[in-house]
Parts: structure tokens; C-alpha cells; sequence
């Protein structure tokens, strides 16, 4: 795995958290784009990459797509404090994997980054009210990142119902927000990794 961030503190926190956690995993480093596509070439065999999109040498969904040019097979996970409104739908279209707001709490972090690599994990068994069919369309949808009106139009229901599907959800999930909601969905093994997971801010 490489972690692509400038912030030095932020990137050798999330370094030290991951080596103690998965101890089978090797995290590589780098604090520009210029620095990590040189770990790429040197390391072809990087199987995951975390990347911030706002670095020193590139800013933007072009840090993405330079990345991708160069490492086209690696999945690539986002993690960054820009929320603006469309990211997360740009970010997909260019091939990220997944999209996670830096306020993510590390557990969620994990939970995710286990399921993209396919590791083993500990999962308590779950006695949680399932969600219904409709309720994982819904669901799908958040994942996705799409708005409550966007899911109205898309299956076809009134605000009103998206937002008592979403209510619902919460409570089943026992969680607070969407970004809660989606997290626990990827650890609940709700979600096929192999899509894209997409997250935005509440």
C-alpha cells in the first residue's frame, strides 16, 4: 500500500496506526505526486493507494488522473478534506475506488482498507434488524454519494419516502449520519468491494 499526502504528520499518524493494525501490510510512503509515481515505478506490485488530492506539485481531480496514467491497475482510494458538491460522482468517473472525508475515524478507515485488500478481520456476529429490499436500493444509493432527490428520481418515490427509507436505515444500522450509514454497510459486508464506494461529508 502507498499513502500520498503532504501533510507529513497526518500521513506518518496514518503510517503508525496501519503498521500496528495490519502488521502484514506494507505501507509505503510519499509527500508528492513527483514522489509517488516514483514509488510506483519502483514498486509495481502496489497493490492500494490513499491519496490526497491537494499536494504540493498537483491539486485537484488532475492528481488523480496523473496517477492513474501511471498506475492504471492499482486501486486508489481518496481521502480529503475538499467536500464540494459533485466530487465524489468526478472521482468515480476517473476510476477512484473510494472516496473518504479526512474526519473518518480511523475504524471505519480500517474496516474499509480491509475489505479493498481482502484481509481477514474479526466480525462479531451480527444481530441487527435487516434491512428490505427497498432499503438497500436506498442504501446503494448513498454509497454512491447521490442526494436525496437523486434517489427520488431514480427509483421513483417522494422525499418523503427516501427520507423515512434513510431514517429507517440508521436506526437498523444504529448509526447517526450517512457517512456513518455507508461505513457500516462496508463492514457489515453489505457492499460488494469490487464497486465503487464513494463518500461524502454529512
Amino acid at each position: 500500500m502507498l499513502l500520498v499526502d503532504d501533510h507529513v504528520l497526518f500521513r506518518e499518524s496514518l503510517a503508525l496506526m496501519l503498521r500496528q493494525r495490519l502488521p502484514d501490510l506494507r505501507v509505503l510512503e510519499a509527500g508528492s505526486l513527483h514522489l509517488a509515481l516514483r514509488q510506483c515505478e519502483r514498486h509495481p506490485d502496489i497493490d492500494l493507494i490513499v491519496l490526497d488530492l491537494m499536494l504540493r506539485d498537483s491539486r485537484g481531480v488532475l492528481t488523480l488522473e496523473r496517477l492513474r496514467r501511471v498506475c492504471p491497475g492499482t486501486a486508489v482510494v481518496v481521502v480529503s478534506g475538499a467536500t464540494e458538491a459533485g466530487l465524489a460522482l468526478e472521482l468515480r468517473r476517473l476510476g477512484a475506488r473510494a472516496f473518504l472525508p479526512k474526519e473518518v475515524g480511523s475504524e471505519d478507515l480500517l474496516a474499509l482498507l480491509r475489505r479493498l485488500l481482502l484481509l481477514p478481520e474479526a466480525v462479531a456476529a451480527d444481530h441487527r434488524e435487516p434491512l428490505s429490499a427497498r432499503q438497500r436500493e436506498v442504501l446503494e444509493r448513498m454509497i454512491e454519494g447521490k442526494s436525496n432527490k437523486a434517489i427520488c428520481r431514480e427509483l421513483d418515490l417522494s422525499e418523503a419516502t427516501v427520507k423515512t427509507h434513510v431514517q429507517a436505515i440508521f436506526r437498523k444500522l444504529e448509526v447517526n449520519t450517512r457517512t456513518q450509514a455507508v461505513m457500516a454497510a462496508i463492514h457489515l459486508g453489505l457492499h460488494d468491494p469490487g464497486s465503487s464506494l464513494l463518500l461524502q461529508a454529512d
